[in-house]
């Protein structure tokens, strides 16, 4: 991320795509495409909604006269925003247009702490039957939910090359769950994401890390390798030897130029693979356990449970690497527990 700026108690913040793409996008954020209407009727950023850059030549009340109305349409069509925070801008490169990016920010953080901020808005012609006021209903929905606003770097550009089957002019109502992106190569599943090999694909998914008590149609993976972890889902289970296979296997697949998805149960337990992969991973230095899990939740905002994810197993997973004895002290101490760990299987 770039820089931020606070105004008030709203925080505008420069995001990257991959941020945009962890909201995740599925949970109905309000998402502002700010490019010209032509530009957005060719293709955009699913589920955003347009309000195209005023002309250079608008006063500041004409300018704000069209975010007024922008905001009586939005509310007409989809009531209030499902879920305001944060609020997402994004247009193209043209300096017009990053110069409207920054103005609506600094207006939306305005009315969630004061509307009358807005010249434009008079409240006694604003209401509508029986006194309903959509502007007003709008600015209280940002002052009870909304604490950043997020600029998107790039524009739909940078956000299409990376997510282009999340671009275009694709219907909300195709959309499925999404993993979160960790980095360039894993990514963090859940119970709702779709395992088949069409959606899996649209992700660059290879590599797919699950329980192997989970029930799967093995015709729906095409050629991607699935590793099996014989691991329970409960607090006691001993989770040493999965993590040591399933570092092994998303290693292999880094090196591969492959991309893997960590569904193993939930989305929490899923995360303690992905955390001792942090902490182990050998193309860079690990991470400290709590340096690891503030990247995780960074990524994925409040949606782990830090009780699932067997916290204190992964200190001693790290002190244990820190000792030099790594994974093999792990699964020897593991002999005769029952745990096994399975090999890659291709489907």
């Amino acid at each position: 991320m770039a820089q931020q700026m606070s105004t008030h108690s709203c925080k505008t913040r420069w995001v990257n795509p991959e941020d945009v793409f962890n909201l995740p996008l599925y949970e109905h954020h309000l998402v502002i495409d700010i490019r010209r209407n032509e530009e957005y009727r060719q293709g955009h950023i699913v589920s955003a909604v347009s309000y195209p850059s005023p002309s250079r030549e608008c006063t500041e009340k004409e300018r704000e006269n069209t975010l007024f109305e922008f905001v009586r349409s939005y509310v007409d069509e989809y009531a209030r925003p499902e879920n305001p925070n944060p609020v997402v801008i994004y247009g193209d490169d043209r300096l017009e247009t990053q110069s409207h990016a920054e103005w609506l920010s600094t207006k939306l953080c305005a009315l969630k702490n004061d509307r009358k901020r807005i010249v434009a808005y008079d409240q006694s012609s604003s209401e509508g039957e029986h006194g309903y006021d959509s502007f007003e209903f709008f600015c209280e929905t940002l002052a009870d939910a909304t604490n950043e606003i997020w600029v998107l770097e790039g524009g739909y550009d940078a956000f299409r090359s990376q997510y282009g089957f999340l671009s275009g002019n694709v219907e909300f109502t195709d959309l499925h769950p999404l993993p979160h992106q960790i980095n360039g190569h894993l990514f963090l599943g859940s119970r709702v994401v779709p395992l088949n090999a069409g959606w899996l694909s649209q992700l660059g998914i290879t590599h797919v890390i699950v329980s192997d008590r989970q029930e799967i149609e093995w015709e729906e993976f095409g050629g991607i390798q699935v590793l099996r972890c014989p691991a329970k889902d409960v607090d006691s289970e001993r989770m040493a030897p999965c993590w040591a296979s399933c570092v092994q296997f998303i290693e292999g697949a880094r090196r591969s130029g492959g991309r893997v998805m960590v569904m193993l149960h939930g989305r929490s337990r899923s995360a303690s693979v992905v955390m001792a992969y942090l902490v182990r991973r050998t193309d860079t230095a690990g991470l400290s356990v709590d340096l690891a899990w503030e990247l995780l939740a960074s990524k994925c905002w409040h949606l782990i449970d830090k009780s699932l994810v067997y916290f204190d197993q992964l200190k001693v997973w790290a002190e244990e690497e820190e000792d030099g004895l790594g994974g093999i002290r792990a699964i020897e101490d593991q002999k005769g527990t029952g745990a096994t760990t399975t090999p890659t299987t291709t489907v």
